[in-house]
């Protein structure tokens, strides 16, 4: 027995080092477009599982009291940022300071306004959104109907200037920005896309006007094929049409990666060419180890890692595992409040955050 135990611990050496090494991969998925290499991307999606298995190894050195701790420590703490992404807990003020306007802004993918049960969710939205003093609410999958377009809308949520955008081809899809504070102009983010968008508007705040960027990037179309996955009658095929179907769902991956990385190259544009105050948002399709995450952010702040608090998830589906819905803001702002409340109005959830210029 003591031979085993000791054969094992061998073998535990090279295994520290192999899963160190791939949470390194991981780590530089956020670098690295997924253009160049995608297979560091998959990797990258697999952070949870890469942590997990470092943190397993951790244990086990301690337990034996061995220095080969120092491996897996020094891979978690690689991915230190991955960590707080998607936990934390913080101390924050929850008002704004006399003498400066509110800016509490929502960015939610409202599903076509349309819920998992399928009954219209304008009013449930815009009641929960008035009630919560939303300033600004950019809305992705946005859509009107004959009964409630964007002048009905914007009454409902007692916001009274608003822009939208239309995917191409269509005349009541795409990004609506409703707003408190007089909108001043806005435009169209082009993507290259007949499904996703993204636009910009400027808005007077006071006697400062600050841009707000909303973006809904190339869907991932997973949920989709994990109902395939799940289907008895593809439980029930042989491993070759397994394997083909395992094949396609890694093949749209990875081509949904690399579209989503080519929208995030040209919303990055737009943020660099702007000189005013700046608040990112929308559902970006990506967690916090992506490179889509990452190069979009830039130096911008994450609202959720300056003031959210706890395990933060806005998707709704796949078990409730992915952060996926996104505020950035830069310097000039500062961020008092941020919270992602479950509803059942949407597969995603409302995010919300409340700045001040300082």
């Amino acid at each position: 027995m003591a031979a085993l135990r000791y054969f094992f611990s061998l073998l535990m050496i090279p295994v520290s080092f192999v899963a160190a090494g791939i949470s390194i991969a991981a780590y530089m998925a956020g670098q690295t477009n997924p253009n160049e290499s995608t297979w560091i991307t998959f990797i990258g999606l697999a952070m949870p599982v890469v942590l997990i298995i470092n943190l397993v190894i951790l244990v086990y050195w301690i337990i034996g009291k061995r220095w080969w701790a120092i491996v897996p420590v020094a891979a978690i703490f690689l991915n230190i940022g991955y960590l707080t992404s998607i936990f934390q807990v913080t101390v924050s003020s929850p008002e704004t300071p006399n003498g400066k306007l509110p800016i509490r802004l929502a960015s939610y993918n409202a599903g076509k306004f349309k819920s998992w049960k399928k009954f219209e969710t304008q009013h449930y939205i815009s009641e929960f959104l008035k009630n919560d003093h939303v300033d600004i609410a950019c809305f992705l999958e946005y859509r009107e109907d004959t009964k409630i377009n964007a002048e009905t809308l914007s009454r409902l949520l007692n916001l009274p200037y608003h822009a939208v955008t239309y995917l191409p081809g269509s005349t009541t899809l795409g990004i609506g920005i409703f707003s408190k504070y007089p909108i001043l102009q806005s435009g169209k983010i082009p993507l290259n896309s007949a499904t996703n968008d993204a636009m910009w508007t400027d808005i007077q705040v006071g006697e400062q006007t600050i841009r707000v960027i909303s973006c809904h990037l190339q869907t991932t179309n997973f949920s989709g094929k994990r109902k395939l996955l799940d289907d008895p009658v593809f439980q029930n095929t042989d491993i070759q049409q397994k394997e083909e179907v395992v094949l396609d769902i890694t093949q749209e991956l990875s081509k949904n990666f690399k579209l989503r990385a080519t929208q995030a190259d040209i919303v990055r544009q737009v943020i660099d060419t702007t000189g005013v105050p700046t608040i990112v948002c929308g559902d970006f399709n990506d967690t916090p180890s992506s490179y889509t995450y990452h190069r979009i952010k830039g130096e911008l702040k994450d609202s959720f890692k300056t003031s959210g608090n706890g395990y933060a998830y806005t998707f709704r589906g796949l078990h409730r595992l992915l952060r996926i819905d996104f505020i950035f803001y830069s310097d000039e702002l500062k961020c008092i409040d941020y919270y992602s409340p479950e509803k059942e109005w949407s597969d995603h959830n409302p995010v919300t955050s409340e700045f001040y210029l300082k």
